[in-house]
């Protein structure tokens, strides 16, 4: 089991359960923070990059107990964008699910592109009012490549569905 801190799109909850593939009514989520760390836009793109940041704090969602099937899932939809996991050290809002302080260990999706530039702080409710539909139609259209994904540009492949779909709407 596995813990998870979500600070962009995926902390829209009906995304996560496209991605995932199930109903998270079973799974505990709770408020939590990174600290020394900042979300931003993705420069002309409609997704967020978590930078370091000294005396930030970028506020997500903790993601407790997933299993192994649900990392895959999320490392397939987060992979094609160039995110990885690594493990840090997470501040949750409530200590009340600890035994003792309220730091726990979880994993964060970074990007491996030093070179990817960033804009304004990122607002989950802004994507979500801008991009939010549209990117939910594109993740269930998306997942269904995972057993392709040795075949085919997954950027690529996203682009496409996200070309295709958004000019329907």
């Amino acid at each position: 089991m596995t813990n998870i801190f979500l600070y962009g799109t995926l902390c829209d909850i009906e995304l996560l359960e496209i991605c995932l593939g199930r109903s998270l009514d079973k799974t505990k989520i709770l408020e939590a923070k990174l600290e020394n760390h900042c979300v931003f836009w993705v420069k002309n793109k409609n997704f967020p990059v978590i930078k370091f940041i000294h005396g930030s704090i970028a506020k997500g969602l903790l993601v407790y107990g997933l299993e192994n099937r649900d990392l895959q899932m999320l490392d397939f939809y987060e992979g094609g964008f160039n995110y990885e996991l690594k493990k840090s050290f997470i501040t949750l809002k409530k200590n009340e699910f600890l035994d003792s302080g309220n730091k726990i260990e979880a994993y964060v999706y970074f990007n491996n592109d030093n070179k990817i530039e960033i804009g304004n702080v990122w607002s989950l409710y802004d994507w979500q009012q801008r991009y939010g539909l549209i990117s939910r139609l594109v993740a269930k259209e998306y997942m269904k490549l995972r057993s392709r994904s040795n075949e085919i540009d997954l950027l690529s492949e996203y682009e496409k569905l996200y070309n295709r779909i958004s000019a329907k709407l």
